[in-house]
């Protein structure tokens, strides 16, 4: 029986953010061995098909090269690269000149509504580690 679940159910059940579970199913992100048996629970798989099709997959993808294009990755890429100057100079007052950690940073979205539109805001947090002197 097919069932339709949102990203946003899976993590509820698997325990994670949403956006850490679609990147598990876009082959971004690893399960634990737990994280396996719940969603073999909630898809009504058997564990053993699961750990091979993760096993199979190999590692995560971490090449962001191709989503230039996309209409909701592109626009956030290139917010990035417009403000990234600006980021940097506001973190650095701030947190005294380091550097953010990539495989600690958490992703969160959230709809924000504005009167006749929709919003969004994109957070991210990360682990941000000084530069040492000697």
């Amino acid at each position: 029986m097919r069932r339709k679940l949102t990203f946003a159910e899976i993590a509820r059940h698997l325990k994670h953010d949403e956006v850490w579970t679609a990147a598990l199913f876009y082959g971004r992100a690893t399960p634990t061995h737990k994280d396996i048996r719940q969603l073999a629970e909630l898809l009504s798989l058997s564990v053993e098909t699961l750990e091979e099709d993760f096993r199979s997959a190999g590692p995560p993808v971490r090449d962001v090269g191709h989503v230039a294009h996309d209409p909701i990755v592109g626009p956030l890429r290139d917010t990035l690269a417009l403000y990234a100057p600006a980021i940097r100079s506001v973190v650095v007052e701030n947190m005294g000149d380091g550097a953010i950690s990539a495989p600690h940073t958490k992703v969160h979205v959230e709809r924000v509504e504005n009167g006749r539109n929709s919003d969004i805001r994109v957070v991210l947090e990360s682990k941000y580690v000084q530069y040492q002197s000697w």
